[in-house]
């Protein structure tokens, strides 16, 4: 007797809809497909009738998915913003995608396609954000500097007259991006159809597509004036921004260079009336002349953008997410300064006390936390890899069963007489020789055949084994673990090159950096398409639509992020622009560690046990060493606007539903309203965000 399989993500379908089922009369958008998500049974109905429908249900068309790339191309720069700014990527560019195609009253098929364009092109600048900001911190930042004043990476290499790093960075970003997303071929069948992944919030997604078959005049104008609020948040954000940071007015200063300095318009209103000790750039903060400051900073940013991730995320996961940035600053600093804690100084090589710097706790967090927070990330990382070993096991069956079944198997792909239902999933081993070999002459130029061949081979490793975690985990959480991964693929990378190739620290440096930078794209498209393909199954487009509308993606994609990174990058670098940048730093600082200076592994030691604990606990390990590396001004805000989301469900929304009789559509679009408000207050600080680095940076790359 065959043995009947267990999953904890398959759900027990319905009576009616298990009936619908084998009578084949289920179709897309009935009550019963809601009723049945997640159980297999109606992923595998879908499954086959995709396979016999969906060659005339949708075709793809370019002016469709341009119109999914524009938008997508706006927030691969609005994502480096934000992702510089706090640390993770929330797209809202799926949001507005939807609501164009629905406005232009387009079918179901076609708004996921363009939605679909829009993922592509807005979500592989990953690497981008998190990783690649790290050279220009190792080769400008002062914060940087080696003990005998240098630093780790040649600045020569950044400059405008040589941007050649960033060619080779975009090229092998392409590559690698379409090797993850290939990848997901093998990926689709086993976590889409056979053993379905939950991937928590997609609803909304499939809910969405749904309305769009409703071309009534009222769906069009509420996609309409959804869209509307978006431009209005977004202006009026854009000119508070504009107000808070944009260097305005001259002041008697000056900079290091004898040039003035310049203050925004609220940092002039707080000096003239007499509050700038309580307020500066945004933070609402206690004084740093306060003796509170020796234990902790406390303070609150006026930042719209965290409010607005915040309501994403609603209270629970936002106060998760903030656990990590609670511990640093009413725990570890506190603790730092009462020990009176010696720390490794990198500027100068020598140990210093807490106690010897006013505001103490800036200290503390500096070179006692952040270190932590760093063996945090790891131990999660890498607890969440061996937590997922199953994952190994059962991937590499099927991939096996894939390329040795037969033509059964491999031509699951083709449809007899009507073409391709997927891409041909044969273009994987060409895709890796492609990738393996086109790296290899990429880096090359750059650093040696020897160096470039082992990182290239690491890279189409890494990204299979560790894109497998990235979309079992995004498929369970609908949080992706870039951030952890990546950190375990730079600790491989430096390890290799300066230990077993013996390559110089700054070139062991550059080129873990660049590699990371180009594994960060790539498995974040991995596990990033998940939710396009879940999506597609529930409204028949095939999956050949969906890999070839992300594959056209990623080349604008990534040349955007790559242009938007240096930019940004070099304000980052150049202290013009406060952004917190936690994973370029701490990927900055963990390079500086193993090839420069003093590694400290107590402190490391102790935050990859705590990393550990949290991931066996909460299952967020990395997210709470991340949290560990963020300011309590930036958190705080972001708290507040899931406490606010959840208020405004339980007092607005809930007694609007009862009592004006909404029904579920009547909600969606009621939650979408705030949605797109949301999204408004993201993409206006980004933006003006955006603008003031090019302000900062024109100069520096004109030699000015």
């Amino acid at each position: 007797m065959a043995k009947v399989r267990t999953s904890p993500y398959r759900q027990p379908p319905t009576p009616e809809g298990l009936r619908a089922i084998e009578e084949g009369t289920l179709d897309y958008f009935d009550p019963e497909m809601y009723s049945n998500f997640n159980t297999e049974v109606l992923e595998e109905y879908l499954e086959e009738k995709s396979r016999t429908d969906g060659f005339g249900s949708t075709t793809w068309k370019w002016d469709q998915i341009m119109l999914g790339l524009v938008i997508g191309i706006l927030f691969a720069v609005i994502n480096q913003y934000v992702g510089l700014k706090v640390g993770m990527i929330v797209s809202g560019s799926w949001y507005v995608a939807y609501l164009a195609a629905m406005a232009l009253r387009w079918t179901p098929g076609e708004v996921n396609l363009s939605a679909s364009a829009s993922t592509g092109a807005s979500m592989v600048c990953t690497g981008f954000v998190f990783t690649y900001p790290a050279i220009y911190l190792l080769a400008y930042s002062s914060k940087y500097r080696m003990a005998d004043g240098s630093h780790l990476v040649d600045a020569s290499l950044l400059l405008p007259e040589s941007w050649v790093l960033a060619g080779v960075a975009l090229v092998a970003s392409i590559l690698g991006g379409m090797l993850g997303v290939l990848y997901f071929i093998i990926f689709r069948r086993v976590w889409l159809v056979e053993d379905p992944l939950p991937l928590p919030g997609f609803e909304a997604n499939v809910k969405l597509m749904d309305i769009a078959r409703e071309t009534s005049t009222g769906s069009v104008e509420s996609a309409r004036h959804s869209i509307w609020l978006v431009g209005i948040s977004t202006l009026l954000v854009g000119i508070f921004t504009f107000l808070r940071d944009f260097p305005v007015f001259s002041t008697s200063a000056v900079d290091v260079a004898g040039d003035p300095i310049r203050t925004s318009v609220l940092d002039k209103g707080a000096h003239e009336l007499g509050v700038s000790r309580y307020y500066e750039g945004g933070d609402l903060m206690v004084p740093f002349d306060s003796g509170i400051t020796n234990y902790t900073w406390l303070g609150f940013e006026f930042t719209p953008l965290m409010g607005a991730i915040g309501w994403f995320m609603k209270f629970r996961v936002a106060m998760l997410v903030s656990l990590g940035t609670f511990f640093t600053w009413f725990v570890v600093t506190p603790m730092a300064f009462a020990l009176d804690y010696p720390f490794y100084y990198p500027v100068d090589g020598l140990y210093h006390a807490v106690s010897a710097y006013p505001a103490a706790s800036l200290k503390s967090y500096a070179y006692v936390a952040r270190p932590m927070a760093i063996g945090a990330i790891l131990g999660g990382g890498i607890t969440a890899l061996l937590k997922m070993a199953p994952v190994f096991r059962t991937t590499a069956a099927d991939v096996i069963a894939i390329f040795a079944g037969g033509d059964d198997v491999a031509r699951r792909d083709y449809v007899e007489g009507k073409g391709w239902y997927e891409w041909p999933v044969t273009h994987i081993p060409v895709m890796l020789v492609v990738t393996l070999v086109g790296i290899t002459l990429v880096f090359a130029t750059e650093f040696g055949f020897i160096p470039s061949f082992v990182f290239a081979l690491v890279l189409c490793l890494t990204t299979f084994a560790l894109g497998a975690i990235a979309v079992k985990v995004m498929g369970e959480t609908s949080i992706e673990p870039v951030s952890g991964t990546s950190f375990i693929v730079l600790l491989m990378l430096v390890l290799i090159f300066k230990n077993l190739l013996g390559l110089a620290a700054s070139d062991a440096a550059l080129l873990s950096l660049v590699g990371t930078t180009v594994f960060g794209g790539a498995i974040s498209m991995s596990g990033t398409v998940i939710g396009d393909y879940k999506a597609a199954l529930y409204v028949g487009n095939r999956p050949m639509h969906i890999m070839k509308t992300e594959l056209v993606g990623i080349i604008p994609g990534t040349i955007v992020s790559a242009l938007f990174a240096g930019i940004l990058s070099l304000a980052l670098a150049k202290g013009e622009l406060v952004l917190y940048a936690p994973q370029a730093n701490a990927f900055a600082a963990f390079a500086q560690i193993m090839l420069g200076g003093e590694t400290p592994w107590q402190l490391l030691g102790l935050g990859f046990g705590i990393g550990i604990f949290m991931e066996l606990l909460t299952g967020m390990g990395t997210a709470f060493g991340l949290g560990m590396y963020l300011p309590m001004v930036v958190t705080l805000p972001m708290v507040v606007g899931g406490a606010m989301r959840d208020l405004w469900e339980l007092k607005v929304l809930e007694p609007a539903v009862e009592r004006d009789g909404l029904g579920e559509k009547g909600r969606t679009l009621k939650l979408l309203n705030t949605y797109m408000i949301a999204t408004g207050l993201i993409v206006g600080e980004a933006l003006m965000g955006t603008v003031l680095a090019i302000y900062y940076v024109l100069p520096l790359l004109g030699g000015g």
